[in-house]
C-alpha cells in the first residue's frame, strides 16, 4: 500500500513540474512573438500613414526572423498543445505574410491582430488557473 502511495506522488508531483515548465515556456515564447509581431505592425503603420513603401524590405525580413521563430517555437509547443490551435497561427501567419508582401497594409494589420489573439488565446488556454481546470 505504502508502494503505490509513493509512486502516485512522485507521478503526480513529475506532472505538475512538467505542467510548470510547458507553462513558463508558453508564456514566455507568446510575449517574444508578440514583441515581433508589434515591430512587424509598427513598421506597416509608417508605411501605411505614409502612403509609402519604404520599409517594405524590413517588413519582409522581419516576417522571415519572425517565421523562423516561430517554426522552432512550434515544433517545441506542438508537444504539448492542440495541432489544431497552432495551425490557425500558421494560417494567420501566411494571410499576414501576403498582405504585407503585397502592401495590403490594413489587411495587414488586421490579420496581424488576429494572430497576437490567437497566439494570446493558446496562453491562456495553457495556463494553470482553476478555470482551466474544470
Amino acid at each position: 500500500m505504502q508502494k503505490e502511495l509513493i509512486i502516485s506522488i512522485v507521478i503526480i508531483i513529475a506532472i505538475i513540474i512538467i505542467n510548470v515548465v510547458a507553462n513558463n515556456y508558453t508564456e514566455k515564447s507568446v510575449h517574444y512573438l508578440d514583441d515581433k509581431l508589434d515591430e512587424i505592425k509598427q513598421l506597416s503603420l509608417e508605411d501605411n500613414e505614409n502612403n509609402t513603401t519604404q520599409n517594405k524590405d524590413k517588413i519582409q525580413e522581419k516576417i522571415r526572423k519572425f517565421r523562423e521563430d516561430w517554426s522552432k517555437i512550434n515544433a517545441s509547443m506542438a508537444i504539448y498543445i492542440e495541432h489544431d490551435e497552432l495551425e490557425k497561427v500558421n494560417t494567420s501567419l501566411v494571410i499576414l505574410e501576403q498582405n504585407l508582401i503585397l502592401g495590403e497594409y490594413v489587411q495587414g494589420i488586421a490579420e496581424l491582430e488576429n494572430c497576437k489573439y490567437i497566439l494570446n488565446h493558446i496562453e491562456d488556454k495553457e495556463s494553470m488557473r482553476i478555470i482551466n481546470l474544470f
